[in-house]
């Protein structure tokens, strides 16, 4: 007799019943998350970032209102959009009825953060090599 593959699978009321014990069943390979709705509620910061300077501290003490800073980049440079210190897209400085907006042009991809934390992690043992 062949070898037969068997599989088990539970009934959907011991599924449920594991739900609402507070388990979570495990999620299909290619579905969604179960915990995607819940996640969709956390409010996260987010910053934009237009440009940099640099200023001595008796610059900075010397502002008030009206100042004007100058950045090191021009009005059309693309800003970038960050998420808990991590630039996730970027964009265009619009207005819109007189407020500032960003209209979001590149979206960043999970393979750039990977080559700029390994880039990092490399810029950080070199330095520890030259130590």
């Amino acid at each position: 007799m062949p070898d037969q593959e068997t599989t088990t699978q539970a009934p959907a009321s011991s599924v449920e019943g594991l739900a609402g014990r507070g388990a979570v069943p495990a999620r299909p390979a290619n579905g969604p998350s179960q915990a995607a709705p819940l996640l969709m509620g956390v409010k996260l910061p987010i910053r934009v970032l237009l440009g940099r300077t640099r200023l001595c501290l008796r610059d900075i003490v010397q502002l008030g209102n009206g100042a004007v800073v100058e950045l090191d980049c021009s009005p059309d440079d693309p800003v970038e959009i960050i998420v808990n210190d991590r630039v996730i897209a970027q964009g265009e400085v619009v207005v819109v009825s007189g407020n500032y907006g960003v209209r979001i042009t590149k979206i960043g991809s999970r393979q750039a953060d990977l080559q700029t934390e390994d880039a990092a992690s490399d810029l950080f043992s070199l330095s520890q090599k030259l130590r």
